[in-house]
């Protein structure tokens, strides 16, 4: 047998077969599993491998080995799932009716979902993160693209950057260096930080793990969210619509997928005020949106945060 292997390859290797070639070689391989195994085994008697060892360890190996197999399957089928479909939705909604405002009306309840100037402490984004209002550039790519004005404005500043370029400047220290030499992710220089003012369309916030919290990831980038669209008709419904730009640690969904959009309806008689949140959001794995509890969970964050604004609201009157 070993002799017509040999010849076998030997003539694959002279006939420029390779797929035989690599058949011939599987079989080799093959053998030399297998033969161990029937040596362990024995021929036509009751086998005794594994008979020096107690029954317990036998039972406990064999279902390891079942369990083992199982979640290899989930894992496979999983990753299967993802390559024909895509990757997995996660998307929640939220509605609450606020009671009506004593003072202010809906606008009161618009700016504790837009004004980050009129927030307290104890504000639901406050009490779970640090922020900082940012100005969300354009990609570079976008404005590459600008029109026959700007490249003419560009020329015409040409000269006076040159001669700036041309004298020797201290580098400057980048505010996310910390980040970079700890190894974490930290926010890009197209975030420009600006001052704290009620949200627009251009406009968003950096989010920090909250650093009063502790832990290892305490102060480190979370997210950027920005407000790409804003409407405030005077008798129709407000809308504000969010978008995730960037991410940081701990950020559970994918990169530039998670959506949201939070509606306030009009005053009803009684003077109360409906609002809906809408998200939507993406993550590559099925097993990791189940596990984690990805919709349960942000449909209870959202409900906590309607809740914990309504109490700001009602509350705020009350101590005045």
């Amino acid at each position: 047998m070993p002799s017509r292997l040999i010849g076998a390859l030997s003539s694959a290797f002279r006939g420029g077969r390779p797929r035989v070639m690599r058949l011939l070689l599987l079989a080799c391989l093959l053998a030399s599993l297998v033969s161990p195994a029937l040596a362990a085994y024995g021929k036509g008697k009751k086998s005794k491998f594994m008979s020096a060892y107690p029954i317990l360890f036998k039972f406990v190996l064999f279902w390891w080995c079942v369990f083992v197999f199982v979640v290899m399957g989930f894992y496979v089928a999983d990753n299967l799932m993802w390559r024909k479909f895509g990757p997995a939705k996660v998307a929640w909604s939220v509605e609450r009716t606020f009671k009506a405002a004593p003072d202010g009306g809906r606008a009161a309840f618009w700016a504790q979902l837009v004004d980050p100037t009129k927030w307290s402490m104890s504000h639901p984004v406050l009490q779970s993160a640090d922020i900082r209002m940012v100005e969300c550039t354009k990609p570079e790519a976008e404005k590459n693209d600008t029109g026959s004005k700007d490249e003419t404005s560009k020329e015409s500043a040409g000269d006076k950057a040159a001669a700036e370029a041309a004298e020797p400047a201290e580098p400057a220290k980048s505010p996310n260096a910390t980040e970079a030499d700890e190894g974490l992710v930290a926010p890009s220089a197209a975030l420009r930080p600006v001052e704290l003012r009620p949200l627009e369309a251009g406009l968003g916030f950096i989010l920090r793990h909250k650093q009063s919290l502790g832990g290892p990831r305490a102060g480190s980038f979370f997210c950027a969210r920005e407000c790409t669209k804003l409407e405030t008709p005077a008798d129709g419904t407000w809308r504000m619509f969010m978008r995730t730009v960037e991410v940081g640690n701990g950020y559970p969904f994918e990169p530039d997928s998670e959506e949201s959009e939070v509606e306030l309806a009009p005053p009803a008689e009684d003077g109360s005020v409906r609002c809906t949140i809408n998200g939507f959001a993406a993550v590559n794995s099925r097993l990791f949106r189940w596990w984690n509890g990805l919709e349960p969970n942000s449909r209870a964050g959202s409900e906590a945060m309607l809740e914990a604004i309504e109490n700001e609201v009602l509350s705020a009157k009350k101590n005045e």
